[in-house]
């Protein structure tokens, strides 16, 4: 069986060859600016710095980039994002002795090439999450730093708000290091900027679960209320893909839930004032919401009846008992609560 014969490679100090790729593109783009920085000691690295679209580029216009030599910085940084993705099931038609043929062949010469770089050259490959074998990515490894980052596992979050607390000088009580984790989840961009804004409205003040309530669910708010919408409309397919693209971005079921039940109750509010004659502003004062929410809110109060409020509360509360007493996990009960929601509101509407 031929092998190809890859030259060893030497590194000077450091390697000059990364791959950084995963779901976690915060964590992700945090090492890319910490390598930024190490590699800018002269002020002067933005003036040799190349990116590449790895979607269209060819492995000529890379090696070129890598060979030029820096223009008054000590280093050179290519970056290429989306090459790997690019490749991805490129590599699925092989030779007969088992390399891969076609495009992802064209780029395996690439591995050869990082050992000779320039040693002032350093590349980065940056991407998303890689699903499957990818031909490329094999035959870098041991070439440099090669990086999977993937999100964090829930119970790993806490950990995480805290160690990102202490720079911030932010004093965070063990109530709202929880309540921020079961709000956000693993969103790690969304963590870092509640973080930011908790540190402002503190002061260098101990933060605890009111002051992460009245902070952070307003925020947090925007992002289910597609959601919501969804149910309240009557939409089940968008419904449920906007949950499961919800649960991709690191929000908790029990979070979810609760929001879903938050802003039933406010329908059910709403739609009791407007029975009384109660003007719009009253809702919002009374709820004290923001007026955005308060104009999706009065839209859609009128078309939900006592009767369809009732049954989706109902609903609620057996989701939430079958999720306590594991008849069905989080995802799945989530799932069946948001298309029977919907699918109720559609017979309503009917």
């Amino acid at each position: 069986m031929h092998s190809r014969q890859i030259r060893p490679v030497v590194f000077l100090g450091r390697p000059v060859l990364y791959v950084f790729f995963g779901k976690d593109s915060f964590s992700l783009r945090e090492r890319l600016d910490g390598l930024r920085a190490s590699l800018d000691a002269d002020g002067m690295l933005a003036s040799s710095t190349t990116v590449l679209d790895g979607r269209k580029i060819s492995l000529a216009e890379v090696r070129a980039a890598c060979d030029t030599v820096p223009f008054m910085s000590a280093n050179r940084l290519v970056i290429v994002e989306g090459l790997l993705s690019r490749l991805a099931g490129a590599g699925r038609g092989r030779r007969r002795g088992g390399e891969p043929s076609g495009e992802a062949a064209a780029w395996l010469p690439l591995a050869d090439y990082a050992g000779g770089m320039p040693p002032s050259t350093h590349l980065v490959l940056i991407d998303g999450e890689i699903e499957g074998r990818n031909p490329l990515l094999d035959a870098l490894k041991g070439k440099g730093e090669v990086r999977e980052f993937r999100p964090l596992y829930p119970r790993a979050v806490p950990d995480w708000i805290r160690r990102r607390a202490q720079p911030l000088d932010l004093k965070l009580s063990a109530g709202a290091v929880r309540l921020l984790a079961e709000f956000v989840g693993n969103d790690l961009w969304t963590l870092s900027g509640e973080l930011e804004k908790l540190s402002v409205y503190a002061a260098g003040k101990p933060i605890g679960e009111e002051e992460v309530r009245a902070l952070v669910t307003a925020v947090r708010e925007t992002t289910v209320f597609p959601l919501v919408d969804a149910i309240v409309e009557a939409r089940p397919a968008a419904a449920v893909r906007l949950l499961r693209q919800m649960f991709r971005q690191g929000s908790a079921a029990p979070y979810i839930l609760s929001m879903i039940q938050r802003q039933l109750r406010h329908l059910a509010i709403a739609r009791e004032m407007l029975d009384a004659g109660e003007s719009g502003r009253r809702i919002g004062d009374a709820m004290r919401l923001p007026e955005f929410a308060l104009e999706r809110l009065l839209e859609q109060a009128p078309g939900y009846t006592v009767a369809r409020l009732q049954v989706a509360f109902q609903r609620l509360l057996e989701a939430d008992l079958h999720i306590k007493r594991g008849i069905y996990d989080g995802e799945l009960a989530l799932e069946l609560l948001v298309q029977d929601l919907a699918e109720t509101g559609s017979r309503a509407a009917a």
